[in-house]
């Protein structure tokens, strides 16, 4: 056994309580370790305080993923995702010496009865890299299933109700399909999109409130009735494969539609002799994006997303099995950074991969053997550069990514109006003021029921100030370019009181809303956003501006008007019903608002 003497000994300074008592922990152990490591023939020089370094530097990550921890039992999943994280951190020659020492040190543990764990968690343990009916099996190698031929795996991925998904949506797409200038389906496509994935669900009418749409929650649905959405992205599923086949280079997505590249053939065309490599890289850029993907900004999202990326690590791994028990553990969850709204994020993502056909839950977590290389490629894209080459999620509302902000920090009192309306419409918003422009963003398009369908940007200073916005390739439109609304935060920008900004969305219809602070307030625990008061119905997209909304407002209140019957159809609305542009209901905002965090 030799190793990169570069490798652990470098490591051995401690920069963290967790790292310390992994550095304790394994000290107390190693002279019996090194006893038992003596007796072993042929052993080369200085191999045992080798060996003891290596177990060191897996104790220290999964000291950190598991606090009340021991290094005589490791609990599975959390195994999983230490020995996932050290490969991913490590050279690879490296990376064979540590596996080969913890296989080593885990033989110690149970010759010597030194495992205070049970016997079946050194069971699955064991099995993330060794099986023990391989005698010949060279120790420095991860022992994966035997590979299907080419036909085999062609129709056991072809076979998943995730490849079935993949290509119907490509189908229903044809040759295009009308999308928002964000890039999302239009409203009247959603209906199409989600039959072709499986679900049931609509777009809402143009400008539908919560409170005028039947059944918009979920557990008041009749069997059968489809859910009403007011955007594709609150159908997560539809929204991961649409991700996965924009990332993966299958579809094009322009201004106002969306088509098909020539890739496609490859994935349609069964008989295409790249079917099957084309099949697994859109497979393998589904599962990034399921798990990786999401830009949800909630503190369990992130934990979740971590612990889902070791389970599948480690099932894919020699074809090892974790118990579906320790998903429903709290203990299990507590001990993974995992509240109770995070296990159950886990549950819910675990549930839709098994309906896809990608993983196996009977009593154990299993992934099915065709899919391990695409597992395996798509968990090491995270572990390996830190997530940069997973196609992030688009979404309707972009609040940011990350965890929620817990430190003290002032809250901010605003006033958000939109310019020229009559009667006037605006907002009273209570805020964290380390919230960025960007989560605004997402904040005002909840606040006045927005559906972001169009460009926005915010300025700072008027005409000639500064502006901001959102930043990348499909935003490039021109010098000059504005600057990242992601890096500033509200409370940068607005310090005292009356200091005011504008944000302008839909160029087009123009809607100017300017942004005055009140006050400031002191910290308080609460959540991010909340709204206090406000006035005025939000206006309906591509109405026309302030103008344009008066016009309809108008129009589908009087029975005389010549557009009356064609805006009352273009709104969505039932016969006597009638539309109060004063209308406001803040409890209704306040539920939006809560949803974005």
């Amino acid at each position: 056994m030799a190793k990169n003497n570069n490798g652990s000994k470098a490591r051995a300074s401690t920069t963290s309580v967790s790292e310390r008592r992994a550095v304790l922990a394994v000290d107390a152990v190693a002279p019996a370790f090194s006893a038992w490591c003596n007796n072993m023939p042929g052993l080369p020089e200085g191999a045992v305080e080798d060996l003891i370094d290596a177990v060191g530097v897996v104790a220290s990550v999964y000291f950190k993923l598991v606090p009340a921890s021991d290094v005589t039992s490791f609990e599975p999943l959390a195994f999983g995702q230490a020995m996932t994280a050290v490969a991913s951190a490590e050279a690879e020659e490296d990376t064979e010496f540590i596996f080969v020492a913890i296989r080593t040190y885990l033989q110690f543990l149970e010759e010597t009865k030194g495992w205070t764990g049970s016997q079946e968690d050194l069971g699955q343990v064991f099995t993330l890299f060794y099986d023990d009916d391989d005698d010949d099996a060279d120790p420095g190698e991860l022992d994966l299933p035997e590979p299907p031929s080419a036909d085999e795996e062609l129709a056991a991925l072809s076979g998943t109700q995730l490849a079935a998904h993949l290509s119907s949506l490509l189908q229903w797409i044809g040759e295009s399909k009308q999308v928002t200038s964000t890039g999302a389906l239009k409203l009247a496509e959603i209906e199409g999109a989600a039959a072709a994935v499986g679900l049931v669900a609509k777009g809402a009418a143009r400008n539908a409130k919560r409170q005028h749409i039947p059944g918009f929650n979920t557990e008041s649905l009749e069997p059968g009735a489809p859910l009403i959405v007011k955007t594709m992205h609150e159908l997560p599923l539809l929204s991961k494969i649409w991700a996965a086949l924009e990332g993966g280079g299958f579809i094009d997505i322009g201004s106002t539609k969306v088509w098909p590249t020539p890739n496609t053939e490859a994935i349609l065309n069964h008989g295409h002799p790249a079917h099957l490599a084309a099949l697994r890289g859109l497979m393998a850029n589904f599962l990034s994006v399921s798990v990786m993907g999401e830009q949800e900004w909630a503190p369990w999202v992130a934990p979740a997303a971590e612990a889902q990326a070791g389970l599948l690590y480690a099932a894919a791994l020699a074809g090892s099995t974790i118990r579906v028990s320790l998903l429903e553990n709290p203990d299990t969850m507590e001990n993974l950074g995992m509240d109770e709204f995070a296990g159950r994020l886990l549950r819910r993502r675990m549930a839709e991969l098994e309906e896809l056909g990608v993983v196996t839950m009977d009593g154990a977590v299993r992934v099915q053997p065709a899919l391990v290389p695409m597992v395996l490629l798509a968990m090491g894209r995270h572990v390996g550069d830190g997530g940069g080459a997973v196609p992030r999620l688009p979404g309707s509302v972009n609040v940011g990514s990350g965890p929620a902000p817990t430190h003290p920090v002032p809250l901010l009192q605003l006033k958000v109006a939109i310019e020229e309306t009559k009667p006037p419409v605006w907002r009273r918003l209570v805020l964290r003021s380390d919230l960025t422009l960007a989560q605004l963003h997402g904040i005002i398009q909840a606040s006045f029921e927005w559906l972001d369908y169009h460009l926005h940007e915010f300025n700072v200073g008027g005409y000639n100030g500064t502006t901001y916005g959102p930043v990348g390739p499909e935003y490039d439109f021109g010098d000059p370019m504005p600057h990242d609304e992601s890096a500033v935060t509200v409370g940068q920008l607005l310090k005292a009181e009356k200091d005011h900004i504008s944000y302008t969305y839909d160029f087009g219809d123009n809607w100017r809303h300017r942004i005055t602070l009140e006050k400031i307030l002191p910290f308080a625990p609460s959540p991010a956003v909340r709204c206090t008061g406000g006035r005025g119905m939000g206006p309906a997209e591509d109405c026309g501006g302030a103008w344009g909304w008066q016009n309809v407002v108008t129009a589908v209140n009087d029975p005389a008007h010549q557009e009356h019957a064609e805006y009352r159809d273009w709104l969505g609305m039932g016969q006597g019903e009638t539309l109060d542009p004063k209308e406001f209901d803040r409890a209704g905002v306040d539920e939006d608002l809560a949803e974005l965090f």
